[in-house]
Parts: C-alpha cells; structure tokens; sequence
C-alpha cells in the first residue's frame, strides 16, 4: 500500500505542494513561464477529458515549436510533485479543473 500512496498521493496533497529533487530541476523560470502560457489554453477546454487537454496541449506545442516532453515533464512536477506519475492527462482529469489550473498557477506567478 506504500507504493499506492506514493502513486497515488499527488491527489489528496494540500497546496502548495512540495516538490522532490527531480521535479524541482523541471521548473526553471522558462518552464513555469511556458505553463503559464499554456494555463490560459487549458481555461479554454470545454470538456475537461484526456481526449481535449491532449488535443490543447499538443497544439500549444506545435505552436511554441516544441517537443511534448518539454512541456509534459514541467506539467507532471507541478500538478504531482514528482517526475513520474499516471499518463498525464490523466491527472489532469483526476485533480479537475479548478485543482489543475491552480497547481499550475502556483509555480508559474
């Protein structure tokens, strides 16, 4: 069950959340500048599925010219605290909206 809770525990963390080491190195000034690009993206999902915040975040990445994984690392350390989690919109779905959105304002004010 240990291994569950360090899954699963970005779920239930209280804000603001506390980074590890690996996580921490993905949110440089530039990363928490590009989320919150992509912040003002995301508000404009209207169906909040794994399905649209792809389609949104792929097309932010198209239109920034960059890799998905330069985007989705950052994403994954400031909603999860960590480097590794669930798919990542997946998480995006499981913390909702309002829990995603200001997760992400959090690091990228």
């Amino acid at each position: 069950t240990n291994e569950l809770l360090d899954t699963a525990g970005y779920i239930f963390a209280n804000r603001p959340l506390i980074f590890d080491d690996k996580a921490q190195k993905q949110l440089s000034d530039d990363a928490c500048a590009m989320l919150g690009e992509l912040t003002s993206h995301l508000r404009e999902a209207t169906d909040w599925s794994t399905e649209e915040l792809e389609t949104i975040t792929k097309a932010f990445a198209e239109k920034q010219a960059m890799k998905l994984g330069k985007i989705a690392q950052p994403l994954r350390a400031v909603l999860t605290g960590r480097t590794v989690s669930p798919g990542i919109y997946d998480v995006m779905v499981t913390l909702g909206r309002d829990e995603t959105l200001a997760r992400i304002s959090d690091q990228s004010t």
